[in-house]
């Protein structure tokens, strides 16, 4: 089921904006015409029973005044997989307890359109003339495909880089937890040379049901992967976050095992695997918003890099060992497999190949 969208409101000074009135003819809604501010006072005199899952209905159109291209923040002390994003949109229809959003329900909590993206197009042609390739993505910040029947941002990314002649040096990338992916595949048609990658969040059913409300299931996000690989697109699979908890971890093997018995293993780009890690503040907002959550268990202890609380070092590298072992039995040599927010000597523990060997295709 698609994410409900009940308005649409627009900055002022861009009111005559053609996207924000065409969705809204789309959805049946009058749009209106609020600042940032307005809004946010709107929806905080009138919250309904949760302030974040009314707002997760808003879409609100206004304009970037930062940059769009950053590199992926990562953790201090944490091996990088130098990975860049683009925030074009902020927000998310979807409510998943661990998310990082929920530290913005008090001053952005609706989900927030850049209508000025042609200015991440130019930061990117910026960024290739000093150097030969960009492994971008768009799901930092927002899902991906989860709005791209509405908001199309597959359609103009992928266009904006064709008029450019540049698919030889960006490799996009949309990741999400839904199976929204028919615009992609009209998008993969339209720009057959176009180097997309669909990168699919995964985790276990017990866990994705209660954690990760209104999303897709697991076997319709392998229904949808299995429908871009026919058509010629590359996908990625984000084991992340892995809850590192002895009762799941043969949920974890059984769902590698279905995963990688639907998919073909030479039409998928990367693998990540990041087990779950948070800020004491997260902790709070997750005991006041989900106080059964899954997430509440396991012994974790702050790092003493970023503070940020993770699974001891023994329980890592055991689920670590595992998923390397098992994802590796359907793989003829190694795996496209990375660790997200780890450190070296974790990585040497694993006995993985670095970052730069997993993308060394994009050198």
């Amino acid at each position: 089921m698609r994410p409900e969208i009940k308005k649409i409101v627009i900055d002022p000074e861009f009111r005559n904006a053609e996207l924000p009135h065409k969705i809204a003819e789309n959805l049946g809604l009058k749009p209106e015409f609020m600042t940032k501010e307005e809004l946010l006072d709107e929806i905080r005199r009138n919250p309904g029973q949760d302030l974040f899952k009314t707002a997760k209905k808003v879409l609100f159109f206004t304009e970037n005044k930062g940059r769009f291209l950053k590199k992926c923040p990562g953790s201090k002390g944490v091996v990088c997989c130098n990975y860049y994003t683009i925030n074009s949109v902020t927000g998310c229809p979807y409510d998943c307890s661990y998310c990082i959003l929920q530290h913005y329900i008090g001053n952005n909590p609706f989900i927030t359109v850049f209508l000025n993206k042609e200015k991440a197009i130019e930061e990117i042609e910026t960024f290739l003339a000093e150097n030969r390739f960009l492994r971008v993505g768009t799901g930092e910040l927002a899902d991906s495909l989860a709005l791209d029947h509405l908001l199309d941002e597959s359609g103009f990314f992928i266009g904006e880089l064709s008029r450019r002649s540049l698919f030889d040096r960006v490799q996009f990338e949309f990741k999400t937890k839904s199976a929204e992916v028919e615009r992609l595949l009209e998008v993969k048609k339209l720009y057959p040379e176009a180097n997309i990658v669909a990168g699919f969040s995964v985790n276990v059913p017990r866990f994705s049901m209660a954690e990760e409300p209104g999303t897709a299931t697991v076997e319709e996000r392998m229904n949808a992967a299995k429908q871009l690989q026919a058509a010629g697109v590359n996908v990625a699979i984000h084991f992340d976050p892995v809850l590192m908890l002895d009762e799941l971890f043969d949920d974890y093997m059984k769902l590698i095992d279905f995963i990688f018995s639907q998919l073909d293993p030479e039409k998928i780009a990367w693998i990540s695997m990041g087990g779950f890690r948070h800020t004491l503040a997260l902790t709070e907002t997750i005991v006041g918003r989900n106080p059964g959550s899954l997430l509440l268990c396991g012994e974790m202890f702050p790092s003493d890099s970023d503070n940020k609380l993770r699974y001891l070092a023994f329980q890592r590298r055991k689920f670590y060992t595992a998923f390397n072992s098992r994802i590796s039995s359907y793989f003829k040599g190694n795996p496209p497999l990375y660790m997200c927010m780890e450190k070296a000597f974790m990585w040497s523990d694993m006995q993985l190949q670095f970052p730069e060997n997993v993308f060394r295709d994009n050198k």
